[in-house]
């Protein structure tokens, strides 16, 4: 992408988690009331996943000029940015990979994804257990309650993505545009989810989840953070780093989130562990210098 895109097409790929969820909460709950098994319901899961793996295969090009739906202006135009962008960057030697986590940005941009993560897989794996014992959602409500919270993020995504890119393309300063857009995903889905702990009828709740997660999701921006911080050569490195550590909060917050449930029996503190993710998840992104590449 040039960098006037990237934060739609950040958005537009990491964008695929809150969709996946929101479709697979209303396909997997359909399969198993229709094949009366949860085992048949996640093979049919597991052979659409390989499809799309296939898919992907066919598709994906290593450049935009050999793909047969880029016309040659397109191709252009990507190229000359994408020359500007590394004409701007001759100063940068290419130094070992190491010498990245000298820097405080790094460090924030892989605990910040972590936190964020914190949020979403910590909604994403209790979510529909806590509305079926909290406020008795069956098998059907609860596939359209987690369709309708999801997909909120998926459009929520989206939209962030937009008003990055439109902001950057209108002169907005890097640090201005991307943490006043990483305070208000924090923000509001802090605030929701801290709403939530308080709430015990179940609409007002599935409206606060679904806020939640339109703000929280703007935070898929942060996949364009390697291309910000690195030349383009090592944003794959940088970008793997995040993912890193945002699936150690994959592994470990289901777990600390059924301790937490198993101790208390309740769902309070689960949701007060969310909101101060949320905080600190503020804090890390607002520490990132979106100004510059960094001298490597």
């Amino acid at each position: 992408m040039t960098p006037n895109e990237r934060a739609r097409g950040a958005t537009l790929l990491s964008g695929g988690a809150p969709l996946g969820a929101a479709l697979g909460a209303i396909v997997i709950a359909g399969l198993i009331t229709g094949l009366g098994s949860w085992r048949l319901a996640f093979i049919v899961a597991g052979i659409g996943t390989m499809a799309c793996g296939l898919l992907a295969w066919w598709y994906v090009r290593n450049s935009p000029r050999e793909h047969p739906m880029v016309n040659e202006p397109e191709a252009r135009h990507i190229e000359e940015a994408h020359a500007a962008e590394d004409a701007k960057n001759t100063h940068i030697d290419a130094g070992s990979f190491v010498s990245y986590f000298r820097f405080r940005s790094v460090w924030c941009m892989c605990l910040g994804w972590m936190f964020f993560n914190t949020v979403f897989y910590g909604l994403l794996t209790w979510l529909p257990n806590y509305l079926f014992m909290v406020h008795g959602f069956n098998i059907a409500t609860l596939g359209g309650a987690t369709f309708i919270i999801f997909f909120s993020g998926f459009v929520g995504e989206l939209v962030g993505g937009w008003i990055s890119d439109e902001w950057r393309a209108r002169g907005g300063r890097p640090n201005q545009v991307y943490r006043t857009m990483f305070a208000f995903a924090a923000l509001f889905t802090t605030a929701s989810i801290f709403a939530v702990g308080y709430l015990k009828s179940p609409i007002p709740v599935v409206a606060l989840l679904s806020v939640a997660l339109f703000f929280l999701r703007w935070g898929g921006v942060y996949w364009a953070i390697p291309a910000i911080l690195a030349t383009r050569d090592r944003a794959g490195f940088l970008g793997g780093c995040m993912n890193f550590c945002g699936n150690i909060a994959g592994i470990t917050v289901p777990i600390i989130i059924g301790i937490i449930v198993q101790i208390t029996g309740s769902y309070f503190l689960a949701m007060m562990f969310f909101a101060g993710a949320g905080i600190a998840f503020l804090a890390c992104s607002t520490a990132i210098d979106y100004s510059r590449k960094l001298p490597v």
